[in-house]
């Protein structure tokens, strides 16, 4: 027993080294190019540098190498060793790529109304932009749920690309309803670049974790893979969730008698964000629980 322990612990030990080398220097080229991470993490103390750290370095380095570590394996601990360093590189690559596309997408995106091209780096890093780190983070949650999904195994690359399609389309579906309910009274963008809002994204992070957890369960808890019944029970799954979300923030509202919105779009409240947030990820839970 104690052999088996240690000879899993060596052998998940060791991917995760080498995630987390493939994707040190991915991120060091990729993503921060010249920004100097230990000064804005350890001599200035960014809050906004460690959450993006966080979120773009060490949450998907542990959980895509953790994913890696379930690959298809044979009997021999080399060979399975090799095939699940080759998931982790795959992983770690496609995740760097997916971070560097939607980087330059935002980067470029004109936020300010002029021609002025966004500095992602400069705003986390010297500015201490701490709701665009949070809205970064956000973004790479998207990711990983996309990357984990690829499978290069042939008889499961077509597979793969339909859970990936599902997760695409329901994540924008639900992205795009979310930016429409906001621009009601103000846009996520303007919440992230002019007013720093880390209180609207926080509610936005916590809207994009429920959301993918329960595109990623709804995958999951699938015996036999049936495409249009995965699009249906997303689809049905992302509505309940829509409307227990809208339901109970009123009751909660009308009970408490508190405007949610003027206390997180209005006086950044983070405990409100976070309250909201967990009231996001608890509904997506509950509804999960039902699909079980």
């Amino acid at each position: 027993m104690l052999g088996f322990l240690t000879k899993n612990f060596l052998f998940n030990f060791s991917l995760i080294l080498v995630s987390i080398i493939l994707n040190w220097i991915l991120y060091s080229y990729l993503i921060l190019k010249k920004t100097k991470l230990k000064y804005s993490l350890f001599e200035k103390d960014s809050f906004a540098a460690w959450i993006e750290f966080i979120g773009a370095f060490i949450l998907p380095t542990l959980s895509l190498s953790a994913y890696a570590s379930k690959s298809p394996a044979s009997n021999n601990v080399f060979i399975d060793f090799l095939i699940c360093c080759a998931y982790s590189i795959i992983y770690i690559v496609l995740f760097n790529i997916l971070k560097f596309t939607g980087n330059k997408i935002i980067s470029f995106s004109h936020i300010y109304g002029n021609d002025k091209r966004i500095d992602i780096n400069k705003e986390i890093f010297e500015e201490n932009n701490t709701a665009l780190a949070i809205y970064s983070t956000s973004l790479s949650i998207i990711f990983i749920n996309i990357v984990k999904l690829f499978d290069i195994d042939t008889d499961y690359f077509m597979l793969s690309l339909l859970k990936i399609s599902n997760v695409l389309i329901f994540t924008l579906i639900s992205y795009i309803i979310y930016i429409l309910i906001l621009n009601n009274k103000t846009t996520l963008f303007k919440e992230v670049f002019i007013n720093n809002n880390a209180a609207s994204v926080t509610s936005f992070l916590g809207f994009t974790f429920a959301v993918q957890y329960i595109l990623d369960n709804t995958i999951s808890l699938q015996t036999d893979f049936i495409f249009i019944e995965l699009l249906a029970v997303s689809m049905v799954s992302l509505l309940v969730f829509g409307i227990l979300s809208v339901l109970i923030k009123y009751i909660f509202t009308f009970i408490a008698k508190v405007d949610f919105w003027k206390e997180i779009y209005l006086q950044s409240n983070i405990g409100a964000a976070i309250g909201q947030s967990a009231l996001y990820i608890g509904i997506a839970c509950v509804i999960i629980g039902f699909i079980r």
